[in-house]
């Protein structure tokens, strides 16, 4: 698997930090939409059941119809990710919430927005950390809210804004009881479109985009037992597993391990705890068949094979990095690549692991390699939906660029920095395959493969795969 870009060279050290860069023909743009509070009769007609167990309302509602914003029949595959302020001592470029489009192909910036949440009256910004785009590609959902890391348990302070993708309007927010953390998406058995939204203190809630993406699913914090750090749905869309993980610190630092729980998406019941070596899980990642999963734990830097029939961790092999975010299979099942974040650690990382699953099971194996890429601080891994392609684009939110790692190679090909010179933490890659005259795809996100993509990957995996 060979892409054009295979001939770049290989670009080493560290991204320089930017605080502003300027792209000929390029100008990045921000919305100062004037804000509506939702009426009484809206914020009842929003609300469902499940958005009332889990403190969630609509704040504020937008016409977010108007101009085509970007031209998506001109990049039919791109890639969107957040773009804000940083965090932790490593600050970009930009003050406000927002995102970059890259186009996928070309890799060149489509346009950089951000939103001008501090005239609505808030006093400073959250960084947004992983975007969401719903199953069709016609909603973004952007996690962002008043404040910092230490206002997390504060009441009300995170937002979830729900854009048009068209237009890049705001239709919706949506307001948490914690911060806002990541947005993913997936697929019902049906073919329903689901999208997963959770936060730091805010447990999980499901919007449905057909249906004003209004809450049809939530667990409660008493439901779960414990606080979760994220969620993962199962390739079948039957399952979601929350990964929990305790607040304070010093209690993590002295626990072996923790559980993680599968929660029915009929019917929103914790199904089953499940017992992880870990005190700090993370990410979740399926093979294309569903029938194993593998978890980054973070305080111990290792890898855990789970078993999805047995319900429980078969195997756990060493991360290969310190500090591992996400998991990330490329296009066989085979190998693992851990984002050294330096998580529970010196949150610092600049490195790639690589397991190989299929030695888990052999006694004293070890992690297979391991890859310099300069990725300050990276965390999130999104595989190219291309398989011809075979990359995977890594988020920097601390050199506020995105690192393309190929899989052939095993080296970086590529650094794009962001446009505005921003934190970014990953997002995902859409197909718009016939613009805006019809639907578009979600086909890689904080999830995995989704669809078309998937299809392909399982195509690839049974040895019937025949290239476009």
């Amino acid at each position: 698997m060979l892409s054009m870009f295979k001939s770049a060279s290989h670009i080493a050290g560290v991204a320089v930090v930017l605080t502003a860069i300027t792209f000929a023909g390029f100008a990045p743009t921000v919305d100062a939409q004037a804000p509506r509070e939702a009426s009484a009769k809206e914020k009842a007609a929003w609300a469902t059941e499940w958005s009332r167990r889990v403190g969630v309302e609509l704040e504020y509602s937008f016409d977010s119809s108007g101009d085509v914003a970007w031209d998506s029949a001109e990049h039919p595959l791109v890639f969107m990710t957040t773009e804000g302020p940083g965090y932790g001592g490593m600050l970009g470029g930009v003050t406000l919430p927002g995102f970059a489009i890259f186009d996928a192909d070309t890799r060149k910036p489509v346009l950089s927005k951000d939103y001008d949440v501090l005239a609505w009256g808030w006093e400073n910004v959250f960084e947004p950390h992983g975007l969401g785009v719903s199953p069709d590609g016609k909603w973004i959902y952007l996690p962002t809210g008043v404040g910092s890391f230490m206002t997390m348990n504060e009441d009300g302070v995170g937002r979830y804004l729900i854009i048009n993708a068209e237009t890049l309007k705001i239709d919706k927010v949506i307001k948490i009881t914690g911060q806002a953390h990541h947005a993913k998406s997936y697929s019902t058995e049906a073919g329903e479109q689901r999208v997963i939204l959770y936060g730091w203190s805010q447990p999980l809630f499901v919007l449905d985009p057909d249906d004003d993406n209004r809450v049809v699913g939530s667990v409660t914090q008493q439901d779960q037992g414990v606080e979760a750090y994220s969620y993962w749905p199962s390739p079948d869309g039957k399952s979601i597993y929350g990964m929990g993980r305790y607040r304070d610190f010093e209690m993590r630092k002295h626990l072996l391990d923790n559980p993680i729980w599968r929660i029915d998406t009929e019917t929103w019941a914790v199904k089953k705890w499940i017992h992880v070596p870990d005190s700090a899980p993370v990410w979740m990642s399926f093979t294309s068949d569903g029938e194993t999963a593998f978890i980054s734990g973070s305080r111990n830097s290792i890898v855990m094979e789970y078993d999805v029939n047995e319900e429980k961790i078969v195997h756990e092999q060493r991360a290969g990095v310190d500090g591992p975010y996400g998991a990330h299979f490329g296009w066989d099942d085979r190998f693992i690549y851990t984002i050294g974040k330096g998580e529970e650690s010196h949150n610092r990382g600049k490195m790639l692991g690589m397991v190989d699953k299929t030695t888990m099971a052999v006694p004293g194996s070890r992690a297979m390699d391991q890859f310099y890429t300069g990725c300050i601080r990276g965390d999130h891994g999104t595989l190219h939906p291309d398989p011809e392609a075979n990359e995977m684009w890594i988020s920097c939110n601390a050199s506020f660029e995105v690192v393309i790692f190929d899989l052939d190679l095993r080296e970086v090909t590529d650094r794009l920095p962001l446009p505005r010179g921003g934190s970014t933490h990953s997002g995902a890659f859409v197909s718009y395959p016939n613009g805006w005259d019809g639907p578009g795809e979600n086909v890689s996100d904080m999830a995995g493969l989704h669809g078309s993509a998937l299809e392909a990957k399982r195509q690839i995996v049974a040895g019937e795969y025949q290239p476009k």
